[in-house]
């Protein structure tokens, strides 16, 4: 697949703390996006996160399955404690299979998972878990930007949330794009240029094609774990 990885950080923030990691094996393609707070080594966190369990499922998993990816998240998550006690994170998972054209989601947080086709506008198949969930999504309501960060499921050390799941078509002509809050909410919602926006804001985008990898990022936050051991 082609793979694409752009990320900044934002102006309001001390630090770059998106992260992204990407594996192949057999026929199915493993990608998650990390977006963590500043707080509590945020960045540690997001950059162990993505790249623990796209490593942990290349290495251990028999078959690969959504089913199998949760179980990593919830054993891996036990041991966030050890040294992110004070950290969290959202993030969006996916599990491309080549073979039958199928795309399995987990999401936790306000990043989201869309799919992109020529011409067309962004199909989001997720939604922000926030207090603010359906006024994001509606143009001109008022209180979004200050709750739009309380989040109603969290990658965290104190308790396993859950990530919502579905498994949907990967249509060949499709892009597929897991985004920051701060990409999808600054950038394209609120048309602000990347240069310009608060938030670090990073998109990681698959689409089928020449394999080949093509990043833009201020930081070394992407990771290839077929290429280097996690």
């Amino acid at each position: 697949m082609r793979i694409g990885w752009t990320s900044r950080q934002g102006r309001a923030r001390l630090s770059n703390n998106d992260a992204a990691a990407f594996g192949r094996k057999d026929h199915h393609v493993l990608a998650m996006l990390v977006d963590a707070a500043e707080k509590g080594d945020g960045q540690g966190l997001a950059r162990h996160w993505s790249r623990t369990v796209i490593d942990v499922a290349l290495r251990e998993a028999h078959q690969l399955s959504l089913a199998g990816l949760v179980g990593i998240m919830r054993a891996e998550q036990q041991r966030l404690r050890e040294q992110y006690l004070h950290a969290i994170a959202s993030y969006c998972c996916v599990l491309v299979d080549l073979q039958q054209q199928l795309l399995h989601v987990a999401h936790v947080g306000d990043c989201l998972v869309g799919t992109h086709r020529p011409a067309e506008a962004i199909n989001w198949l997720s939604r922000p878990h926030n207090l603010q969930e359906q006024a994001i999504w509606q143009a001109g309501a008022s209180g979004v930007e200050e709750s739009r960060h309380l989040l109603t499921r969290s990658l965290n050390a104190r308790r396993f949330h859950s990530p919502y799941c579905l498994t949907t078509d990967l249509p060949t002509d499709a892009r597929l794009l897991l985004c920051s809050d701060g990409y999808w909410h600054e950038h394209l919602q609120s048309g602000t240029d990347l240069q310009r926006v608060n938030d670090d804001s990073s998109v990681l985008s698959l689409g089928y094609g020449e394999p080949i990898i093509e990043l833009q990022s201020d930081c070394d936050n992407f990771w290839d774990c077929n290429e280097e051991r996690c």
